[in-house]
């Protein structure tokens, strides 16, 4: 039987039918077919011919090679249209100029819906109104609203409504949809125009950050995917007419779904918000997210005798919001963030902890950051940042503690000031820390000292009382990036007011 290639078929489809193709294309430049995970979600909406544009492989030299592995290809085309291709991580210029009145259009849809109309009607009148929107669109929409003085409350309660109006119109799956418009016809130029308009820069764009290993956007990816194998096994069990209560293993693992929306919440949207005028995707998303957390505690300590029903919405709206990271998050922060931008935020992304993942996987172009300490005239710069030295000064003072600091030869070197409870007179700096302490007392303060610099210990806590106050003192060893003993930091702590607000179950400011 006759291998045939038809290039109006997407590249996944085609290597599943010929898994050696993958080989062929890997040696004519298209390196990325040999990853399974960009194999997935980029081979879906890419076929041969836009592979080929935006590689800028000529089409003659693939179909000359492919006929010499024994292909027969069909429906090439007679010329390749590369002038819609974008520049990584720009908008094309025909999509800002339509931009002010698809984003009006937009707007009154979300208006109407707001208003309680029927969403049937306005899928239909959208349909007929727009062959996509962008995801830059989309963010414009609802941050219009918002400013205009559309309640963030409202906004939030559309959002799942606005996931449902958009699915299938974004770019990124306008590409998947033009493939399977190409099959049903036989006309180039209709071919053309469905495509015309595209971002299609910003989609591969993002399609490649989303598989480049340790990428902020791969890291999320790779989360997601685990929570929607999770929300599968979840709606498995209920399908199996499993009980909530006996989905609770599952459901203590989905609200560790937090660590993931941190990483968004604190990392990307200030980005958005802040620096690129976007506080839409912010305020809308990050409510949204309480929302799911919430719903989540209410369920799993069974609040209102939670139904399954209760369950199966969340677990929808978590899909939902999937849903609108890929497709409307990802692609808006990939149109604005710098390089730059994105190692800052690869940096900090391991202090929220990996999300149903075993561990987060570290992006290649993450150097080691640099650890160099340096003092102006009124400044002090440490990795953590930069402050005056008043501020340094104020911070010190401003901390609920009586700090210490024994420097590297147990001499005492710094007391912060203010009110203590333990006498720290400065006539006792720059002499011996033993010379503070009673006799007593003093072989188990060298004890401490001496495990401190051998590392046999990193700290030690003592509950103690002072003038009729509870206070909690702390010993820390302080050593530098390479372990070695700088001192040890001394820390007394006042406990009443915490001790009272945790017998009483105060929430809030004490």
């Amino acid at each position: 039987m006759e291998k045939m290639i038809d290039l109006n078929k997407n590249v996944a489809e085609l290597c599943k039918m010929y898994p050696e193709l993958k080989e062929i294309m890997a040696e004519m430049g298209f390196k990325d077919i040999l990853k399974p995970l960009a194999l997935k979600s980029m081979g879906r909406f890419m076929t041969i011919p836009k592979g080929a544009a935006i590689k800028e492989i000529p089409i003659e030299k693939i179909v000359k090679t492919l006929n010499s592995n024994g292909f027969q290809v069909v429906h090439v085309p007679k010329s390749v249209d590369t002038q819609h291709k974008v520049q990584e991580g720009q908008i094309s210029t025909k999509e800002n100029e339509k931009l002010n009145d698809k984003e009006k259009l937009l707007k009154n849809y979300i208006e109407r819906l707001t208003k309680g109309e029927s969403l049937e009607i306005i899928q239909e009148e959208f349909k007929m109104n727009f062959s996509g929107v962008s995801a830059v669109e989309i963010a414009r929409a609802e941050q219009t609203l918002l400013k205009e003085g559309t309640p963030l409350s409202d906004v939030q309660k559309l959002c799942d409504v606005h996931s449902a109006l958009f699915h299938g119109a974004t770019q990124a799956e306008r590409i998947a949809k033009a493939e399977k418009e190409v099959e049903k016809s036989k006309n180039e130029e209709e071919i053309n125009q469905i495509a015309d308009g595209f971002d299609t820069g910003i989609a591969v764009h993002t399609a490649n950050l989303m598989n480049e290993s340790g990428h902020p956007l791969h890291v999320l990816s790779l989360e997601n995917e685990a929570i929607e194998e999770l929300l599968n096994s979840i709606d498995q069990l209920l399908a199996d007419g499993k009980t909530i209560s006996e989905t609770l293993d599952q459901l203590h693992i989905l609200r560790t779904i937090a660590r993931h929306y941190g990483k968004k919440d604190e990392l990307m949207f200030p980005l958005l918000k802040d620096k690129y005028g976007y506080p839409g995707p912010s305020d809308v998303m990050w409510g949204v997210e309480d929302e799911i957390r919430e719903r989540l505690r209410q369920i799993i300590e069974n609040e209102d005798n939670a139904k399954e029903e209760n369950l199966t919405a969340v677990l929808k709206r978590i899909r939902e919001m999937i849903y609108k990271e890929n497709n409307i998050l990802f692609p808006l922060c990939v149109s604005y963030f710098s390089e730059e931008e994105w190692l800052a935020i690869a940096e900090d992304i391991p202090m929220f902890g990996a999300c149903m993942i075993a561990e987060i996987p570290k992006w290649s172009k993450l150097k080691r950051k640099d650890s160099k300490l340096f003092t102006g005239t009124d400044k002090v710069s440490i990795p953590g940042g930069t402050m005056t030295l008043p501020q340094l000064r104020a911070m010190l003072n401003t901390l609920p503690m009586e700090i210490t600091l024994i420097d590297e030869n147990e001499c005492n070197c710094f007391f912060n000031e203010g009110d203590k409870l333990f006498t720290r007179p400065t006539m006792a700096l720059g002499r011996k820390v033993y010379s503070c302490h009673p006799k007593r007392v003093e072989p188990m303060v060298r004890m401490l000292i001496h495990e401190f610099k051998t590392g046999k210990k990193d700290s030690m806590h003592i509950m103690s009382e002072k003038c009729g106050k509870s206070v909690l003192i702390n010993y820390y060893a302080l050593r530098d990036e390479n372990g070695a003993y700088l001192g040890t930091m001394e820390a007394v702590q006042q406990l009443n007011e915490i001790k009272d607000a945790i017998i009483t179950g105060k929430k809030g400011p004490i």
